[in-house]
């Protein structure tokens, strides 16, 4: 799940438009405030935890990252590494950074031949946790976590730690960066609404179609602000799915539904993928869905949102400096979250779909509960690794907020981690160059009006279906995304494609995510 929220997309992009929505009658919300952290506030067991890791002779800690490194890396560690061993933590960080295009083959095969390192990302969406934990690649982190990891455990609310269980064993620290129920979420520009004289926020699917029309027809711009869509990587466009009548439900992995009375359905059968097809095919027919959308690459998607040529977008953005280029006078109060049935509630899906997890090849597995125990200690550890030196990489804003100080040539902090990685929503300093409503949306948490999903706690394992899953996403890709996009009309396609979905295997896939769920459901 990609999902680098410094540069512009937020991985809410890719929650609102490849998964589709979720919610309904269980509760419980997490208790935690997103300011609930204060600066140098402990938890009153920390002392025991540190005590024992300053007894301990320090020991190495290589964290095996997706992506490309900061440009600053070394300078970074030192400041982290320097702050460690003042505070007795008894670990010394390193980080390996292997690039996206080679990551899960060079994971994998770091895993399988016993290679030696101590702590690694996983994202659910990708690779799940419960996929390596089940072929014996994991160690199993419960009695760590309870010997030193106090702060792991208040930072994170019940859900999040279920998260990252497989069959009663903990298995890795989740990353609780923000708040999960966010899905469908569209954010609308306020400038371009004053621009072309739209004086309401639209409140149904009906009047959004019709402002889009109009800013579309009396446009000034030089290219077209089609809906921005990555047609190549879409299942599903869930634009208004919250007004519909079988809300509140959850789609995971772009195949399964699963409502809240537990049951589980292809969802591509769905009235609910149904009346998706139906929104997006009527504006496809009404050109506001650019005619390229299933051959656009995603550089051309990355460079039409950071134009700023478009009115909404599904999901939220975490930057807005890419859009003064054409939008000098753009503000972070120019966009506003919309949600076309408020009276409903949102659903959380999950706990935590970022988490890291311990090979069992490491030699000192309680090394990076040490290291996340102290992230999560207080505010400034915590800002050191995710944002780095103040006055170099970034500087505060308060109240909880920061200032990237950016190098003129990558355009990125000398150092910065990722908050998806391994952040915490009740720690997290957002940015100021996000705009408000995606700091209001991503890191506030819902305590009213929201459920948690049924398989909330839950992750599919696919490996006894591997073949039918890798089949069964090739075809979505290849059969549903054209129908899925508007490109083609749902009735005259939807047979078709659900025959290439069966010969896939995706009824095998249905059967066993129900044994799954049923045999989790049965051991909470």
């Amino acid at each position: 799940m990609k999902k680098v929220l410094s540069l512009f997309l937020t991985a809410t992009v890719l929650l609102s438009m490849l998964a589709a929505c979720g919610a309904d009658n269980t509760t419980s919300a997490p208790t935690a405030s997103p300011k609930g952290i204060k600066k140098s506030e402990k938890p009153e067991d920390v002392s025991e935890a540190e005590q024992t890791s300053k007894a301990k002779k320090p020991v190495d800690c290589l964290y095996v990252i997706p992506g490309d490194a900061p440009k600053d890396l070394k300078g970074g560690l030192k400041a982290i590494n320097g702050k460690m061993k003042e505070d007795g933590v008894g670990v010394s960080l390193k980080m390996k950074f292997i690039p996206w295009d080679a990551w899960d083959q060079k994971l994998n095969l770091m895993l399988s031949t016993g290679e030696k390192f101590d702590m690694f990302q996983v994202m659910n969406d990708r690779t799940s946790l419960s996929n390596y934990a089940l072929r014996n690649a994991l160690a199993d982190l419960t009695k760590p976590v309870d010997q030193y990891g106090p702060n792991i455990t208040k930072v994170n609310p019940e859900l999040a730690m279920k998260s990252a269980m497989v069959n009663g064993k903990l298995y890795a620290i989740p990353a609780f960066w923000n708040e999960t129920a966010i899905s469908p979420e569209l954010t609308l520009r306020l400038d371009i609404m004053k621009k072309y004289g739209i004086t309401k926020v639209p409140e149904t699917f009906e009047e959004l179609t019709a402002d889009f029309e109009k800013v579309f027809k009396n446009w000034e711009g030089d290219g077209k602000p089609y809906f921005p869509l990555l047609g190549s990587e879409t299942s599903s466009v869930d634009i208004a799915c919250k007004t519909f009548e079988e809300w509140p439900y959850v789609v995971y992995d772009k195949v399964f539904y699963v409502d809240q009375d537990g049951n589980v359905k292809n969802y591509f059968e769905t009235d609910a993928f149904r009346k998706n097809c139906e929104n997006t095919h009527l504006w496809y027919e009404k050109g506001l869905i650019s005619p390229d959308v299933l051959t656009t690459t995603s550089d051309q998607h990355s460079n039409r949102l950071n134009s700023g040529d478009w009115f909404f977008i599904s999901g939220t953005i975490g930057d807005i400096s890419p859009l003064k280029g054409n939008y000098p006078d753009i503000t972070t109060d120019d966009f506003v979250s919309v949600d076309l049935a408020p009276e409903k509630p949102y659903v959380r899906p999950y706990g935590a779909r970022n988490m890291n997890a311990v090979p069992l090849s490491s030699e000192h597995p309680e090394a990076a509960v040490l290291l996340a125990n102290w992230i999560y200690a207080d505010q400034d550890n915590y800002d050191l690794f995710l944002y780095g030196r103040e006055g170099i990489d970034y500087e505060k804003k308060e109240p909880g907020q920061r200032s990237p100080i950016n190098d003129p040539v990558t355009m990125q902090p000398p150092y910065s981690f990722p908050d998806w990685m391994i952040g915490n929503v009740n720690m997290v300093r957002t940015s100021v160059t996000a705009p408000k409503a995606t700091n209001d949306s991503l890191y506030v948490l819902k305590t009213d009006h929201v459920v948690d999903g049924y398989a909330s706690a839950f992750t599919f394992n696919a490996e006894k279906v591997q073949t039918q899953f890798t089949d069964v996403q090739t075809q979505i890709q290849a059969s549903i995304a054209p129908i899925a996009c508007g490109v083609k009309d749902y009735d005259s396609n939807i047979d078709e494609a659900l025959s290439t979905l069966k010969a896939a295997g995706v009824e095998d896939l249905i059967t066993e995510f129900k044994k799954q769920m049923k045999e989790f459901k049965a051991s909470e």
